[in-house]
Order: structure tokens, then sequence, then C-alpha cells
């Protein structure tokens, strides 16, 4: 008589057991199946200037992969245009900046074609070209070229918000429900149909 008030009880914390054990791993499967490479973005001045053109480079994204390129900022969203990354995930393409976008800090994004972040880059947005820095804090690249401090690699963590996939989310919450009802049905146990 015990068994029938808690085997809802029971049945619950299987299910909760199960759901926890099957779905990780399902989640991980899933997000690794629907995982984009993160690619990466380069640009000859992280100084852009409004209403230029500049050109922009990517390498290490999906061959043959769809991108969107954004400028992200207080001032909103605005869209650069499309490129194709070629066979081996590259792209070099030249893209104009808005004229009437408001100067400041922004990031460089890529989305991939189901609106997930494969890329960003930090650039500073200015009203007109910055006269060319001789002081201090130029350094030289691998190539011979000068690159400010501030371009320079550093040790300093960069934290970036990802857009998640609907696809992974909703994957986790049936792995979910499929072990609550699998763990609900091992957990039922047949009734007697009479006694002797």
């Amino acid at each position: 008589m015990s068994f029938h008030r808690s085997w809802p009880g029971r049945a619950l914390a299987v299910g909760s057991l199960v759901a926890v054990i099957t779905s990780i791993p399902a989640t991980a499967i899933a997000a690794d199946a629907l995982r984009h490479p993160e690619g990466v973005l380069k640009l000859a001045d992280r100084q852009l200037v409004a209403g230029s053109t500049v050109p922009i480079r990517g390498q290490e994204f999906a061959e043959h992969g769809k991108l969107e390129l954004l400028l992200v900022g207080v001032a909103g969203r605005f869209r650069l245009g499309d490129v194709t990354a070629d066979s081996v995930g590259g792209f070099a393409k030249s893209f104009d900046i808005p004229a009437d976008i408001e100067v400041g800090t922004y990031r460089l994004v890529a989305i991939a074609t189901d609106d997930d972040e494969v890329a960003s880059l930090n650039v500073e947005l200015l009203a007109e070209s910055p006269a060319p820095d001789k002081g201090p804090g130029l350094s030289e690249d691998d190539g011979g070229h000068a690159e400010s401090a501030e371009d320079a690699p550093t040790d300093e963590p960069l934290i970036l918000d990802r857009a998640g996939s609907p696809w992974v989310r909703g994957g986790a919450v049936v792995g979910i429900i499929i072990a609550l009802v699998g763990g609900g049905l091992l957990l039922r146990k047949p009734q007697e149909t009479g006694r002797a």
C-alpha cells in the first residue's frame, strides 16, 4: 500500500536522475553536432573611419559557410554585408562603413546563417582618420608592419556573449522529458490481479 502512495515521488526522483545522466551527454553531442567553427576576423587597423571602405579578412570558418558581418555597439546594429567562406574557410572582402554611424566603440561580428555568432573583434569607429602615431606605443609584427600597442596580444581574457542555438536547448528539454517518462515507466510495478 505504501508503494502506491509514494511511487510518483520515486518516479520523479528516478526520472530526474535519469534525465541528468542522459541529457548531459545528449546535450554535449547535440552541441558538438551544431557547433560552428570559431573563425578569426582580421583588419589592417582596428580604428575604422565612418564613410570609408575597409578590407576585412577571415579564416578558420566553416568551408563554404555563409556569414553576415555587422558592427554592434551602443548606437545599435549596423549591417555591413554578406560573405561566403572559401573551401578552406577563409575570405577577403571590402565593406563600406556607413557615414551616418555614431562614433565610438563597436564589435565587428560575424553571424552564421542560424544567427549564431562565430567571430568578433573590438574596433573603434572614428569620424576621421587619426594622425599617424610614431611614438613608443608602436611595435612590429612578424611581417615587419607597425602595429599599435592596443593591437598587441595581452593576457587579459576577452569575454563575449554567445548566442545559444534553439536546437541545442530544445534537444536538452526533449531529453529531460523522455528521461522523466522513461523513469516513471521503469518504476511502475504491475498491479496484482488477485490474492490467494
